[in-house]
């Protein structure tokens, strides 16, 4: 847990087909042929983690909002992704999202959405707002689920949050199945380290969240 460890012998020789330096993690095993003469074998080398990599999760029950966890953006990841998928709502409702910084939402009026698409009717549809102080991320009736997917970008540089992404909703007026991509950004330098999902009704929503870093190398 130290980085690069490399065997090294006292009295003994060592002999090896591959590097006494190993990277952090690995391991490998000395095969003694005589008391003055071992063999080095080195392990199989880790396989590297995948590009995503699990943070956080959980389900909501008939809930107003939910929160992620403080410090689930850290210095660890640079970039994020983000799954909600809401699979029953109480009421007909407005959604909307806020960046979060030591256990608190950010309610100042930096937040920018473009959201833009089309219904099942082939309608366009707009969500846009500008210095307002939360995201837009859409609407649903009472009769079908909600999912959203978004990528942030960025939320412990010093600099503008961004997120972007794509949410499926069932859109009240018009209405019809809609896809919506979205640019979102929150106008200040400030670090952020979780976010809140917000219904405009009280106890209305139940489903799932996910949150995955992306690895940086």
């Amino acid at each position: 847990n130290t980085g690069t460890c490399t065997v090294t012998a006292g009295t003994a020789t060592v002999n090896t087909a591959g590097s006494l330096a190993l990277a952090q993690w690995e391991g490998g095993a000395l095969y003694f042929t005589s008391a003055s003469t071992a063999i080095f074998f080195p392990a199989a080398k880790t396989v590297s983690p995948g590009g995503l990599v699990y943070i956080t999760g959980t389900t909501f029950t008939t809930a107003t909002s939910f929160s992620l966890p403080d410090n689930t953006f850290t210095s660890t990841y640079r970039n994020y992704r983000l799954f909600v998928n809401v699979t029953a709502f109480t009421n007909d409702v407005d959604l909307t999202l806020r960046l979060r910084a030591s256990g608190s939402d950010n309610t100042t009026s930096n937040y920018r959405t473009a959201g833009m698409g089309l219904t099942s009717s082939a309608a366009t549809v707009n969500r846009t707002a500008n210095a307002t102080s939360s995201f837009d991320v859409g609407e649903s009736d009472s009769t079908t689920d909600y999912t959203l997917t978004l990528d942030v970008l960025a939320p412990q540089v010093a600099v503008n949050t961004n997120l972007v992404g794509q949410a499926t909703m069932y859109y009240k007026t018009p209405a019809g199945l809609a896809s919506l991509n979205y640019g979102l950004s929150f106008a200040t330098t400030t670090q952020f380290d979780s976010l809140s999902f917000i219904s405009s009704v009280a106890s209305s929503m139940t489903g799932v969240y996910r949150v995955y870093g992306y690895a940086n190398s």
